[in-house]
């Protein structure tokens, strides 16, 4: 039998692990940003290992983890390479207190509006939706600039909304550009790390974005800080990317 854990700190809830393996994996009890094993045996080893592979932290580990790429190389032949991309991850901020106040019908409702109004921003921005992560996106785009544009059309869109409709949820939106392997339509590494990261790090209706995918666009910016982000070991200068 395999042994199979989730790496809590590399974990960001993307929930890939769930949606492919409901009978193996499952929210972490009490925390629904946190994935966990509950029986690895209900499941066939092609299927665990192939889960895996879609964590786009790497957060699942199996205890021969260094036969994992190449059996799937030889099995299904999904090429690897790297490649640089900018990473956007959402979140709709205290979605779990949303959907206390609010009832599941009306939180059904809400989300199904802001999963089709972010989609369809993504697409006007040439944004490739990596994974749905519940209430909230991982998205790659080909430049800092397509990234920042969509990110900057997502608040003012919701803002609009709330203008108008008097409700929208409240989103924080992190961007980072960064080098990364590509595992079929998947992404992998320290940037994607980065990225989830930097999006944590923001506030309801804010856009971070390190200074280096900020600077050289057309998006003004502010609020410099040096941060050392969870996991990892260097500092990276953040920046709160204007859209009012």
């Amino acid at each position: 039998m395999l042994r199979v854990r989730v790496d809590r700190s590399r974990c960001i809830g993307a929930g890939n692990c769930i949606h492919l393996a409901p009978t193996a994996f499952d929210w972490l009890k009490g925390e629904h940003r946190k994935a966990d094993v509950v029986d690895v045996t209900s499941v066939e080893e092609e299927l665990l290992r192939e889960t895996a592979l879609a964590c786009p932290t790497q957060a699942i580990e199996i205890e021969d983890v260094e036969e994992l790429l190449p059996w799937q190389l030889r099995g299904r032949a999904i090429a690897t390479r790297r490649v640089v991309k900018t990473f956007m991850f959402t979140d709709i901020v205290r979605s779990t207190n949303l959907v206390a106040a609010l009832g599941d019908d009306a939180w059904e409702n809400i989300l199904r509006w802001h999963d089709e109004t972010l989609r369809s921003l993504f697409a006007a921005h040439q944004g490739e939706e990596i994974t749905a992560t519940g209430d909230g996106f991982f998205v790659g785009f080909d430049s800092p600039e397509a990234a920042l544009a969509c990110a900057v059309a997502i608040q003012r869109r919701l803002a609009d909304h709330r203008r108008q409709h008097g409700f929208a949820p409240e989103v924080r939106i992190g961007v980072h550009a960064s080098g990364a392997t590509q595992i079929g339509r998947n992404f992998a590494g320290l940037g994607v790390h980065e990225a989830a990261r930097i999006a944590a790090l923001a506030e309801g209706g804010e856009i971070l974005a390190s200074r280096e995918t900020a600077a050289g666009t057309r998006f003004p910016f502010g609020g410099n800080r040096e941060v050392t982000l969870r996991g990892t070991s260097e500092p990276i200068e953040v920046v709160a990317v204007e859209w009012r």
